[in-house]
């Protein structure tokens, strides 16, 4: 949900990620920051084309603010719903530079194709193998078949 903060300049929008979710990748610029508001989880960071991620781990009252263009993926792992609030400067209306202006309009568009978003069928896929591997630890089922194959992360049996 986007929120238009007295007809002003600042954005802000607020997501919520079922249990045993996460969102697909994104970029933006340096100014968004994000405040953990229900639940737990981390978040994946990288440069396009690093092959080391870095993590955040997250909780109610934490914040945290991906630098410039850095690709970031936020992940629930907790047992109920989690939502975060985001903003920044430059809204929908009133995005106040281009680059704002390419972000809000390329925010659900592939990378393929122009856009900010990695789809989850072009993710690293060691990705979603470290989210199975946090939902275990917390055991909680994944809720994510439906966008991502999880056959080649089943265990063998022993």
């Amino acid at each position: 949900m986007m929120f238009i903060l007295a007809d002003g300049t600042m954005h802000a929008h607020t997501s919520q990620m079922p249990v045993g979710t996460y969102k697909k990748a994104h970029r933006h610029g340096p100014d968004f920051h994000v405040f953990a508001v229900t639940g737990h989880g981390f978040s994946l960071l990288w440069y396009e084309g690093a092959k080391d991620f870095v993590r955040i781990d997250w909780k109610h009252g934490w914040v945290f603010a991906p630098p410039d263009q850095m690709f970031h993926q936020h992940f629930n792992t907790a047992a109920d719903p989690a939502r975060y609030l985001a903003v920044a400067f430059g809204s929908l209306r009133y995005p106040f530079t281009t680059d704002k202006r390419h972000v809000f309009l390329g925010m659900d568009v592939s990378v393929k194709d122009g856009g900010c978003q990695i789809e989850y069928e072009h993710q690293d896929p060691r990705i979603h193998g470290i989210y199975l591997e946090e939902l275990g630890k917390h055991g909680v089922t994944s809720g994510m078949a439906k966008f991502v194959d999880e056959r080649p992360y089943a265990k063998a049996p022993a």
